[in-house]
């Protein structure tokens, strides 16, 4: 039986394998466009009108003569009467007594003068709109 046996194994290791078909895989990437973003700038301008209250002082000088001799008890001392400020101006005058004179008050009226200050202004602000758009 031994040689019955050993022509087929010949007959296995002489036998030709043929390649029929072979599959191969590319892979390769493209970009594609699926969609599109648009963007838009708005500028939007609104007038405001500007309202305040603005104060201002106005000074009115005013000279006041006097004329008259100062006392050690009358030292003519910078005062305040109601809104009128009052420097006194001393001179000396010589004689055989020296004594003071009151030459002159200056009186300083304050008045407060209120005025509404209107201004037109444009403010302005800005929106973006953002639109998906397909190809």
């Amino acid at each position: 039986m031994g040689n019955k046996n050993a022509p087929q194994a010949d007959k296995a290791e002489s036998a030709e394998v043929m390649q029929l078909a072979e599959e191969e895989v590319t892979l390769s990437k493209q970009r594609q466009v699926d969609s599109r973003l648009r963007l838009e700038r708005t500028t939007h301008s609104v007038e405001k009108l500007l309202e305040a209250e603005l104060a201002s002082d106005e000074v009115n000088i005013e000279h006041v003569a006097i004329n008259r001799p100062v006392t050690a008890e009358d030292s003519a001392q910078v005062r305040q009467e109601g809104d009128v400020l009052i420097i006194p101006v001393i001179e000396e005058q010589v004689e055989i007594i020296r004594r003071k004179i009151l030459k002159e008050e200056i009186h300083i009226h304050k008045r407060t003068k209120t005025e509404i200050f209107r201004e037109s202004v444009t403010l302005r602000n800005q929106e973006v709109t953002i639109t998906k758009e397909k190809p």
